[in-house]
């Protein structure tokens, strides 16, 4: 006959434990707040074997970072517990992270920003930034951009801050990434870096982001222009500078053939018109059912029709004139 085990009575829960082992205060929410499921069991014991599992809580948004400290900024989570409210009903904390949330409550309104950022303490200093602005939550951050993308995936956030990498092109490479179909295409993305020129404005929109603003801006700055983003605006924090334009120099679109004059086919016209909606050649192919190398031979006639020597001035000719939207 098996043994059967005999419960003497109810055991004390395990508190959890925080960095090193340290006992921290069984609670709710990520900065102190205590909830329903803090006050004391009074309910009669049961048999551990066979007590019925625990209704599974319904899933909400989770917060997703690689960086615990990263998680908390701004966030006393080794604080002591706050005293219950009066009458013992719950006391949120009000603070709109994503952990402090009560699932009750309607977070339809929220904005939710995703980070990017290398450096840890740039991080956290975003994120308790954004956690004092009303309609945003951070509800993620990594400081690796290739695991970035998958993340987004998941997450499907809003707006997006992508910190600066090594080079512009770097950045741009991995805001096609992030919006691409294995990202999130629907995100707004800024780079935290400034726009040095009108030319590097225009490479960044053309490759899908939303604008730019560094991190040395004013912290209210900072929060009105991912309110921007997340409206679905542009934003250039500082304006960059015009280009200069030398006098010896002649401003060639001037003189620029119109499409209508180009002797542009319909063909060419179409693939011009996507190449000025940020789609790279394979892109193209999928939206017009065409094969990559097909694409690129109307593209490159296009762009000796309309006299553009490259992929991007032929893309800002196509915003010029209209074709792109």
């Amino acid at each position: 006959m098996a043994a059967v085990s005999t419960f003497a009575g109810p055991t004390a829960p395990t508190a959890p434990t925080g960095p090193r082992g340290r006992r921290l205060p069984a609670r709710r929410g990520a900065c102190g707040g205590t909830g329903a499921g803090d006050a004391p069991v009074t309910s009669p014991v049961t048999n551990p074997v066979t007590a019925p599992a625990p209704a599974t809580a319904p899933d909400r948004p989770q917060a997703e970072t690689d960086n615990p400290l990263d998680l908390i900024a701004g966030h006393q989570l080794l604080a002591e517990a706050a005293p219950p409210a009066a009458g013992g009903a719950a006391a949120g904390c009000g603070c709109g992270h994503p952990m402090c949330v009560d699932e009750d409550r309607d977070r339809t309104a929220l904005a939710r920003v995703f980070l990017v950022e290398r450096h840890s303490v740039a991080s956290a200093g975003l994120r308790s930034v954004l956690a004092t602005a009303p309609g945003l939550t951070v509800v993620g951050s990594t400081g690796d951009p290739l695991r970035a993308v998958a993340a987004v995936r998941r997450i499907a956030p809003d707006v997006v801050l992508l910190g600066r990498g090594a080079s512009l092109e770097e950045d741009l490479a991995t805001v096609v990434a992030l919006r691409g179909p294995d990202g999130a295409p629907d995100a707004r993305v800024l780079l935290l870096r400034r726009a040095e020129s009108t030319a590097e404005a225009s490479r960044m929109l053309l490759a899908g982001a939303g604008g730019c603003f560094p991190l040395d801006l004013a912290g209210e700055r900072i929060i009105g222009a991912v309110q921007l983003a997340a409206a679905g605006g542009s934003v250039f924090l500082p304006a960059p500078p015009p280009a200069r334009i030398h006098a010896a120099a002649p401003v060639r679109h001037l003189g620029e053939l119109p499409p209508q004059r180009a002797g542009l086919t319909e063909r060419e016209r179409e693939v011009l018109v996507k190449l000025g909606l940020g789609l790279s050649n394979a892109e193209i192919g999928r939206e017009l059912a065409l094969a990559e190398a097909t694409v690129k031979k109307h593209l490159t006639q296009a762009m000796r029709k309309i006299g553009q020597p490259d992929r991007l001035r032929a893309a800002l000719y196509a915003h010029r004139h209209g074709l792109a939207g």
